[in-house]
């Protein structure tokens, strides 16, 4: 259950040049509209820079992984965003993030929203699996080290 791959597709990984985070999560908030996951943009927005405003999605080991839970959003989705240098997060181990996913989806389904949380802190907690994701030069890339099964 909660095979990553199901969540995420080429379109929803982008490589950024960014040099805050408002910058990050602003280009991952509209390639997520952009990319049909959610319908409402600001109501996304503003409900992933409040929940960042609470405390910071940055988790250590250079990841972060702000989220929403809104009414509206149909499915779960992950947005991947590569940073080319890392950016400041304000992060529990006071690491700049330099890999972010963005997780959307619907507000009534805490116990998928854990399930995914959890599989993406073990994925990117493999040293050489969140190298590869961060060496990686083309989402079909990103993809396959999400297929493939260790």
């Amino acid at each position: 259950m909660y095979e990553l791959d199901s969540y995420m597709d080429v379109k929803s990984i982008v490589y950024l040049q960014a040099k805050k985070k408002e910058e990050v999560l602003e280009k991952m908030v509209q390639l997520s509209f952009d990319n049909g996951k959610i319908k409402d943009l600001n109501r996304f927005k503003t409900a992933i820079f409040d929940r960042e405003a609470i405390m910071s999605t940055g988790l250590g080991l250079g990841l972060a992984v702000p989220h929403a839970k809104l009414k509206g959003i149909e499915e779960f989705f992950v947005t991947i965003g590569i940073l080319a240098d890392p950016v400041e997060w304000q992060a529990i181990d006071d690491q700049p993030v330099s890999l972010v996913f963005m997780i959307g989806g619907p507000d009534d389904r805490q116990q998928d929203y854990l399930g995914i949380l959890s599989k993406l802190v073990l994925f990117t907690k493999n040293k050489e699996r969140h190298e590869g994701v961060l060496k990686a030069s083309t989402p079909e890339e990103v993809i396959r080290l999400f297929t493939t099964k260790n």
